[in-house]
């Protein structure tokens, strides 16, 4: 039974991950949670592998392993220091991770990502764009960067300019960009979400 995951756009970086000829290994950096992305790349038979820095992720995550009996092997670890050899992934993928990473940590996950990814090889990342209403909340602490209160707990929101974090792609060409805005009522509230979407491969 096909598990219905909510990261949409990884439906599509599926298509583009089914079309390569590369061996099916994918590695997903910030891999917890309790509907893992991972598990729609697990039921189309590639070999999985996750990192998760943060504890209370990780637990939920293995508690989906659990219940559905796979195995994602998704271990402890840190982005920005990847725990595998290079060119050892044939894609990857890092899901609304640097919505809530400053933007020189995620520069060098990103150098992080080029080195464990394989000549050839694709990889999914996306930002939240100046576009989406949390931009501007909170006590700024960087350009685009603000901290709030969320369940008592200080959350860090990045944003970023439409080409802003191209700069950083040094080795990787961009071939699928997309700019969503997604705009949701929930109760008596209207609230909007932007994001800015990037399929890259590894030149």
């Amino acid at each position: 039974m096909h598990n219905l995951i909510n990261a949409f756009p990884l439906y599509n970086f599926l298509k583009y991950c089914n079309n390569s000829s590369l061996e099916k290994t994918i590695l997903d950096c910030g891999a917890g949670g309790s509907n893992p992305p991972l598990s729609l790349f697990y039921e189309f038979g590639y070999k999985t592998y996750g990192i998760e820095i943060c504890e209370k992720q990780l637990e939920k995550v293995n508690r989906f392993c659990n219940l559905t009996n796979i195995d994602l092997n998704i271990i402890k670890g840190d982005m920005k220091n990847i725990p595998f050899n290079n060119e050892f992934f044939s894609f990857l993928f890092s899901y609304n991770t640097s919505v809530h990473m400053k933007k020189v940590d995620f520069s060098k996950a990103l150098l992080e990502f080029y080195r464990v990814l394989k000549h050839g090889g694709l990889c999914y990342v996306n930002f939240l764009s100046e576009d989406c209403d949390t931009y501007g909340k909170g006590v700024q602490v960087g350009d685009g960067e603000f901290k709030q209160m969320e369940n008592r707990e200080e959350v860090t929101y990045c944003h970023y300019k439409d080409n802003e974090f191209e700069q950083n792609f040094c080795g990787f060409e961009i071939i699928y960009k997309e700019k969503r805005i997604i705009q949701r009522k929930i109760d008596d509230g209207e609230y909007i979400s932007a994001y800015l979407d990037y399929i890259l491969v590894k030149k």
